[in-house]
């Protein structure tokens, strides 16, 4: 019987019972188990609530034999239609520890998403052990976020793993759902086994329901251990040097077919080449034919897989012997999404290829080798195919609803179209052309004589993109006479092969005609062909008008939308609107303009007369995103007469139309009145005015610097005469934009909300703020404008004045291109710095002074201040030879007994306390001094441990980055209080002309214009 909640089974009931315990062990003998019941019902999704009945209990045994028997007793009538439930496994035959299967699928894990992989689709049978990457792994215990484990529903044991001493033991397996609780949905259970060398097996059985993986989780990976059975004996490997092409092994799987899809292939079993045990070199085989690795993007989900393998070059000639060769994987759209581990390929003689198969990249999901059929005519097509001349397959036939899956393909086949020549199209068509929803084309090119007969592939334009799907690769020969022989197969959609409708042979008057027979063997024909070349037209002078009002950029959210996809463009055309010359817009324009959803506008802006023919980008506006969607490229021609030429084709797409721009691009400019609108590389923009005299680019900037923050402003018309429009400019970080104000592009930077990628940079002589303005055009220059703000040390500024408040400070204002910030020297009446002394500070003898020297205009978060000395003086002179030595070395005076180092190099501002005194009898006056520097706190050196005893260390480049002196003063004794000694510790002053201000901020213009 069943030990756990059953999800949308009633066991062929409505209300499934089961056990709500375990089971007994032989030697419990006879028990009592409690039996419950669960309810499942349909309401919009299934829903289910288990445990919601309890019936009567039941009497249950285990007997030798590994087998159980119960004494049912009638349920309770209230459950509607209550049925005993009863689970299903196999015997086990062998120790699992030793017989599993090893899945190293890393991207199982609960750290990965993106894919939705459902487990139901692998064919599950036995015991498996769990890998990541070579390491071991265990299922998750606990609820798994949704959409991980790159499937949709996750699967997670609800109990822990057992022990050894377990042995088997049954779990139930749950499910959680984004809109719902971690358990909303039970799957099967599932064996586990614990196992020596601490690693798990599970037996992995395939989900009864919807999307769901079996998920790992990160937290248990724990390093490989690999134990032996004791009837395993290991033997010795012998390596043999031998010809691959005559020692393979052979492969031979239909499902390896390209055409085999997992979404449309249900009864194919999905494989996974990671589990296969490779083991020297292969032969590809497709039913019994010759095959080989495709060297095309192939969809992914086929070849048996989830993600098909194919070759990223071409297969080796005899004589390269072994070579290396890229291996890719397809995923969606994106034909390179994975990249698995190269492998070697040979080519032997007899048309064959052999292949050095690994196991593929781990990370990549069930990745599958693909194999495509390959076969040598026994006949030469050239001479043996089958005349294909439908009009309607021409690229500018549009949908009639035929379909080439209908056909009876058989053979080889030559194109022609209207009785000419003709071949299939290399480059995309449109959808809805060649008489089709979804036309064919060749995804390469075409074959030379030499290259005698060659795959391709087959790419099926659709609303979504030109390749997003491939058909079935076919076989193409060049042949004398310069024509093409194809042989088609039955494609996989309803689409039909194209054949190019602009590039058939042109017959001159002298050519021998050629009569086509309708059966397929025919002789060679002879053919003499003398090639007439029509002479050269300039589209300048021979082009359609294209006047279409609702073209007009600002025609928006118009009732009728248009759309290009149904007009049969030829040639080139000249926009106009209600008769005036326009062009195409080379800037995003709004979308649900120009007449339609997805305006279609030019990306890469327009040529010069003398660029002559150019090929340009077409971007269609959607969803917000300027280039959203990529329409087929155009080319164009400026002219003489300043107007442009289009040629036109059809774009890949409804609804687009190309746009005529009559947005008034001076109007939106804005040049100032140095600057005059003008064009430049087919881009309005202002350019200098020819009277203005204007310095060169890398003189013509003007930066200013403030504390921690630079600006920088260069002149809009001479970069934009460079190649640089101001919309392409930043700084180090690419969302700083410059802001246009008068004919000027302005940067700014600060370290607050604007930090915009700036470096701060020290050494032993400054400390620097720098950054730069880059500019990356479509062209192939670059610019690269540097611009610093430095902050040097060493300057000197004197104060010669008495200050009155007590307070001091050295500030000085710089020129514009400097910045500025300020140090101060303040006295406090208390101790906790809350009340600055107002007016001259009359104080008493041994009275305590409280003094803060504080730095303003810097960055607190970067920048510490350290005061280096302090030292009184009886006049107000830093260099006066009778001095009081307060600080030294950063750190208190030893026989100055009453001061205090408060606070020194932790912060913008540093604090200490003395004791008042006298100097000489013939002053009552003092005047304090100081010598500090800015320290970098990141360098973790700004303070000093003066408990220590430690000698003043050396200063270092990087922390030592501006240096000042400052003074104040006086302070005054109060009358009657001046019969003090004078102290002894009074010496002559050695020095001070290394002090410097704290103020001079230079900025060198370090700007430097680079072309490369």
């Amino acid at each position: 019987m069943s030990e756990w909640c059953m999800s949308y089974m009633g066991c062929g009931g409505q209300t499934g019972l089961y056990l709500n315990g375990s089971h007994p062990t032989i030697e419990d003998g006879e028990v009592t188990r409690e039996v419950v019941g669960m309810y499942s019902w349909w309401w919009g999704r299934y829903s289910v609530e288990c445990g919601s009945y309890r019936s009567t209990s039941i009497q249950v045994k285990a007997c030798p034999g590994d087998y159980y028997v119960y004494e049912f007793v009638k349920p309770i009538i209230s459950a509607p239609q209550p049925m005993y439930c009863a689970a299903a496994f196999q015997s086990i035959n062998s120790d699992p520890c030793y017989n599993y299967e090893s899945l190293d699928r890393p991207w199982r894990a609960n750290n990965e998403s993106g894919n939705n992989i459902c487990d139901e689709s692998f064919s599950w049978n036995g015991w498996y052990r769990l890998f990541y990457y070579g390491m071991d792994i265990r299922m998750s215990e606990t609820c798994v976020s949704s959409f991980t484990c790159n499937t949709y529903i996750n699967l997670w044991l609800t109990d822990p793993h057992p022990q050894i001493e377990d042995g088997v033991v049954i779990r139930e397996v749950c499910g959680s759902y984004h809109l719902g609780d971690c358990c909303e949905y039970n799957s099967n259970p599932i064996r586990v086994k614990a196992c020596p060398g601490n690693y798990y097996v599970y037996e992995l059985v395939s989900p009864p329901f919807g999307c769901v993986g079996y998920c790992t989780d990160v937290s248990t990976i724990s390093q490989a251990v690999f134990t032996l059975s004791p009837d395993i004996i290991t033997g010795s490997s012998i390596t043999l040097n031998y010809d691959p092409c005559n020692n393979y092994n052979e492969l031979d799987n239909y499902w390896r077919g390209i055409i085999i899809y997992w979404y449309t292939n249900g009864y194919v079993n999905k494989h996974d080449d990671t589990l296969v045990e490779w083991d020297g070199w292969y032969r590809l085989f497709m039913n019994g034919s010759n095959a080989q690795m495709p060297e095309w993007c192939v969809s992914y989900m086929s070849c048996g897989g989830f993600s098909a393998l194919w070759l990223g070059d071409s297969h080796p000639q005899l004589e390269d012997g072994v070579v290396t060769r890229e291996i890719y994987g397809s995923h969606n759209d994106q034909c390179s999404h994975y990249r698995s581990d190269p492998i070697q390929v040979k080519a032997c003689p007899g048309n064959y290829y052999v292949y050095k198969f690994t196991r593929p990249t781990l990370s990549i999901p069930a990745p599958v080798y693909c194999a495509v059929p390959v076969s040598t005519p026994s006949v030469n097509p050239c001479y043996n195919y089958t005349s294909l001349d439908e009009p309607w397959r021409a690229t500018d036939h549009y949908n009639l609803g035929m379909c080439d899956s209908n056909v009876e393909w058989n053979g080889w086949y030559r194109l022609f179209y209207n009785g000419q020549n003709a071949q299939m199209p290399e480059s995309c068509v449109n959808q809805y052309m060649c008489g089709t929803s979804d036309p064919l084309w060749l995804n390469g090119s075409h074959p030379q004589l030499e290259d005698g007969v060659v795959t391709r592939q087959v790419c099926l334009s659709s609303w979504n993109g030109c390749c997003t799907y491939a058909s079935h690769p076919i076989r193409i020969k060049a042949c004398p006479g310069n024509y093409h022989v194809y042989e088609f197969v039955k494609p996989i959609f309803c689409g039909a092969y194209c054949v190019e409708s602009t590039n058939q042979s042109i017959p001159s008057a002298s050519t021998t005609t050629e009569t086509i027979p309708s059966i397929e063997s025919i002789t060679p024909p002879v053919i003499t062909t003398d090639t007439i070349t029509a002479p050269p037209v300039d589209p300048c002078y021979n082009y359609y008008v294209l006047d279409d009002p609702w073209r007009a950029t600002n025609n928006q959210h118009s009732s009728e939308k248009m759309c290009d996809t149904g007009v049969s463009w030829n040639g080139w055309y000249r926009l106009f609107i209600q008769g005036q010359s326009v062009q195409m817009p080379d800037t995003c324009v709004d979308q649900h303009s120009c007449g339609t959803d997805a305006p279609l506008w030019l990306n890469g802006g327009h040529p010069t007369v003398e660029d002559g023919v150019v090929t340009r980008d077409v971007c269609g506006h959607w969803s917000n995103n300027c280039c959203y969607f990529q329409s087929n490229p155009i080319k164009v021609k400026a002219c003489p007469g300043n107007y442009y030429v289009y040629e036109f084709v059809r774009p890949n797409g409804c609804y687009y139309a190309y746009c005529a721009d009559v947005r008034d691009p001076c109007s939106e400019l804005r040049c100032s009145e140095d600057e005059r609108c003008g064009m430049k590389n087919g881009v309005y923009g202002c350019l200098c005015k020819k009277d203005n005299h204007r310095p060169q680019p890398h003189s013509d900037s003007f930066e200013t610097c403030e504390s921690s923050s630079g600006s920088m402003s260069v002149s809009r018309c001479q970069l934009f005469e460079a190649g640089f429009p101001a919309d392409v400019l930043h700084l180090n970080d690419p969302s700083c934009k410059g802001t246009v104000r008068n004919g000027r592009v302005e940067f700014h930077f600060d370290n607050d909300e604007h930090i915009c990628g700036t470096n701060l940079v020290a050494n032993g002589t400054h400390f620097i703020y720098d950054n730069f303005i880059l500019g990356t055009p479509r062209s192939e220059k670059i610019l690269k404008l540097s611009f610093s703000c430095v902050y040097p040390q060493p300057q000197t500024l004197s104060m010669n004045m008495e200050l009155n408040p007590l307070e001091s400070i050295v500030h000085k204002t710089l020129p514009a291109g400097e910045g500025r910030y300020r140090v101060r020297m303040i006295p406090y009446q208390d101790d906790e710095f809350t009340r600055p002394f107002t007016g001259a500070v009359d104080a008493e003898l041994d009275q305590e002074m409280h003094v803060e020297v504080r730095v303003e205009g810097v960055d607190s978060r970067q920048f510490a201040l350290v005061m280096d000395t302090c030292w009184a003086t009886p006049v107000n002179d830093p260099d006066y030879s009778l001095r009081w030595d307060l600080i030294v070395s950063e750190c208190p005076n030893p026989n100055a007994n009453t001061l205090k180092l408060l606070q020194n190099g932790v912060s913008t501002s540093s604090r200490f306390s003395f004791g008042m005194y006298i100097y000489t009898a013939k002053s009552t006056k003092l005047y304090l001094h100081c010598a500090v520097h800015l320290c970098l706190l990141s360098s973790n050196r700004c303070s000093m441990d003066c408990d220590s005893g430690h000698q003043r260390r050396e200063r270092r480049s990087l922390d030592f980055h501006d240096s000042a002196s400052i003074s104040m003063g006086p302070l005054m004794l109060s009358e009657g209080n001046t019969d003090k000694c004078v102290p002894d510790q009074v010496k002559v002053s050695e020095a001070s002309c290394l002090c410097g201000s704290l103020m001079v901020f230079l900025v060198p213009l370090m700007s430097v214009l680079t072309h490369f």
